[in-house]
């Protein structure tokens, strides 16, 4: 066993080990101002379009959680520079601007309603092309209005170029590595991976992203078009990709439904992704957008639940609602419910026994 995990770890001798790095300082994913269920349905939007600053102030697609100002595959190579103009025009326009929208924000208490309001504008992301133009990005004027990167195609072979290209990003930008080559069906560059997220970088990581459709290429397939993601060889994935990022204190995000003639199975699916925890997903169409603040809004019972378990005088082990609740064991579910109510809100499912809601 010990010759397969050397074997395994000379596969990245190009880049730096971080095994040996691990302490307990390290433990936990660094804190940060937002949480990741504020991604709530995200919306690629290539760099050369002329109406992403409407969408930031949202006089276009108002409801939507979050963008990401895409540079790499919805910009053919043709277009690289016309999209980086634009993104300085941007830039420029927002910090122009840059009093009349506030950064989103946590809402200050839960909403009881079907849907919480919207913060004054969406999170707003950039994937860069390569590590190459990520450092380019980061010497843009204004590039500090920018919450955040999307990192494309990362694993251990990439991993120490997007490390040096960050090396000049602010402390407080949000990195989101998108997980969606060959390598992340290797469990063993998974566990070595998630190693190297914790050492690599001064900002937070975000969230990490399942790229489905890319993953499923390397499969040499493409996602069918009357089943859930879960019901293929990418979900199985997923499942391995949360039981090894998860425990190591990572968010993941859910690959995209690319269908919009299938609400039903979009629902479907979005059921799923709420359960594992996923804590946003991306969306092609703004149809979809109403549809995944829907799921991920949280019903009065399961958040009366969450705050019976988070409630300091709850016994170590109780009932409610014909379930054994144990605060011990269901507190980290609990704390992630009530940050799922703080963004999302709640809606009444008519089964709720707790009444000392917060």
């Amino acid at each position: 066993m010990s010759d397969m995990l050397t074997h395994e770890s000379n596969l990245y001798n190009h880049t730096q080990s971080y095994a040996h790095l691990i302490t307990e300082r390290h433990a936990m994913v660094k804190l940060h101002t937002h949480h990741p269920y504020q991604l709530g349905a995200s919306l690629y939007m290539p760099a050369t379009r002329q109406d992403i600053w409407q969408v930031i102030k949202r006089d276009k697609l108002p409801t939507i959680n979050s963008i990401i100002i895409c540079l790499e595959d919805a910009v053919s190579h043709s277009d690289v520079e016309l999209a980086l103009e634009r993104l300085q025009t941007l830039l420029h326009t927002w910090a122009a601007h840059v009093d009349s929208i506030s950064n989103p924000a946590r809402q200050a208490g839960l909403q009881s309603k079907p849907q919480a309001q919207h913060p004054t504008r969406p999170l707003v992301f950039i994937r860069p092309r390569n590590p190459m133009m990520l450092q380019q990005l980061a010497d843009y004027a204004h590039i500090d209005l920018i919450d955040g990167f999307v990192m494309p195609k990362v694993d251990m072979f990439s991993l120490s170029n997007w490390r040096m290209a960050c090396q000049n990003l602010s402390a407080d930008q949000l990195l989101m590595p998108t997980l969606e080559t060959a390598a992340l069906f290797n469990p063993h560059h998974n566990q070595e991976l998630a190693i190297g997220f914790k050492e690599a970088f001064s900002q937070p990581i975000f969230a990490l992203r399942i790229g489905g459709n890319d993953l499923f290429a390397t499969l040499r397939l493409r996602r069918p078009k009357n089943s859930i993601v879960y019901d293929t060889p990418i979900g199985t994935l997923a499942y391995q990709l949360l039981g090894c990022f998860v425990p190591h204190g990572f968010y993941l995000t859910a690959p995209v439904f690319e269908y919009l003639d299938q609400p039903t199975l979009f629902m479907q699916e979005l059921t799923r992704d709420v359960s594992l925890g996923l804590v946003g997903k991306t969306v092609i169409h703004p149809s979809q957008i109403a549809l995944v603040q829907q799921a991920y809004c949280v019903p009065l019972s399961t958040l009366d639940e969450a705050q019976a378990i988070l409630h300091s005088e709850a016994k170590a082990v109780f009932k409610y609602n014909n379930t054994m609740l144990e605060p011990a064991t269901h507190r980290a579910w609990a704390t992630e419910v009530v940050n799922r109510a703080e963004v999302f809100g709640t809606i009444d499912d008519g089964n709720s026994e707790y009444s000392s809601r917060l």
